[in-house]
């Protein structure tokens, strides 16, 4: 009797759930792909399969452009700047927690997003008299709009 084998689960990644934004972004990153060297294949691909997935964080995603963004953008200048013009009405970081917390637009001149979050809890602690240590302030890479849409 031939090894009866379990139902494959659903594909994860359906281009029907992401919003209109992730899928104008993943097209630009299919773009992208085309015109680097195989040897970055690997940065934009990471950025294309961030972009295409529906359950993502919104940190995870920022951590995949930045980091494809300082290998490939010298190359491809035009081409990060569109990206980057797709992701900037959609990413946010959330200054503190609460009723106080205020959101700001994301500077995408960062290299990393370490250097991001270090820049956003330092301006944070020199605004709020509360803090005793900039790594007190909260600070959090949200959506500002719906990355999928409802099913």
């Amino acid at each position: 009797m031939p090894p009866s084998f379990p139902a494959a689960p659903p594909a994860r990644f359906t281009r029907s759930k992401l919003a209109g934004w992730r899928s104008d972004a993943a097209r630009l990153a299919g773009d992208l792909l085309r015109s680097v060297s195989p040897k970055a294949a690997d940065e934009v691909l990471d950025l294309r399969s961030a972009l295409l997935d529906p359950e993502i964080s919104p940190q995870r995603l920022l951590r995949t452009f930045l980091a494809a963004k300082t290998q490939l953008e010298q190359e491809h200048y035009l081409l990060f700047f569109r990206l980057r013009r797709v992701l900037e009405p959609n990413l946010g970081l959330q200054l503190g927690q609460g009723d106080t917390s205020k959101i700001q637009s994301i500077d995408f001149r960062s290299r990393s997003l370490p250097q991001l979050l270090r820049r956003a809890r330092q301006e944070c602690f020199e605004h709020d008299l509360s803090l005793a240590r900039p790594e007190d302030a909260a600070v959090a890479v949200i959506w500002r709009l719906a990355p999928a849409v409802e099913a």
